[in-house]
């Protein structure tokens, strides 16, 4: 594996456990045990791709070195204007925080994907004084020309159909909790 993507666990001249990259005049964080520091290597590896943990003795020698994978996948079923209407078709009162944070986007370009599905005429708006309400309008067309002429409908009203009966696959969904209101469209037109 490339030393780019490497942390080594080694002690710490002023005493405890670092992470540091190769070659690294500072450490990445200090600790005070080496579990804490490996577990650390292992966090920062798979937030940044993956690569390879290293643990150093007391004594500098290799003791040990595990690969870490990726903690995010490389590629998406869904493109994000399509994770965001999924998340808000299945937890309709969340803010834009918690649409952010479930689909792994910024709040602002989460405001902009909400903005891109209004103007395609997929989202429906209700103001509550401040508070912005989204539902999803089933009957949306699907803008791909290769799909043109299809609605929403076929694709969300049975998810959210086993949403609202509570079925445990999507309601075990990571990207909405247990406890979200589910719309009330009809999804039986």
């Amino acid at each position: 594996m490339a030393n780019s993507n490497q942390r080594h666990i080694v002690q710490h001249p002023d005493g405890g456990w670092a992470v540091k990259k190769p070659h690294a005049l500072h450490a990445s964080s200090r600790h005070s045990t080496q579990a804490q520091a490996h577990t650390r290597a292992k966090e920062i590896l798979s937030r940044s791709g993956g690569g390879e943990s290293v643990t150093h003795g007391r004594d500098g020698r290799i003791r040990n070195s595990d690969t870490v994978q990726s903690a995010t996948a490389d590629w998406s079923l869904l493109s994000p204007q399509g994770s965001v209407l999924f998340y808000i078709a299945l937890c309709p009162g969340s803010t834009v925080e918690a649409i952010a944070r479930a689909a792994g986007h910024s709040q602002r370009s989460v405001w902009g994907i909400i903005g891109s599905l209004r103007r395609g005429g997929m989202l429906r708006l209700r103001k509550n004084g401040r508070r912005h309400h989204y539902t999803i309008d089933l009957d949306a067309p699907l803008l791909h020309p290769t799909i043109q002429g299809l609605t929403i409908r076929p694709v969300m009203a049975g998810i959210m159909r086993h949403a609202r009966e509570g079925t445990d696959d999507v309601r075990r969904w990571p990207m909405g909790p247990a406890e979200s209101s589910f719309p009330v469209i009809d999804a039986k037109k």
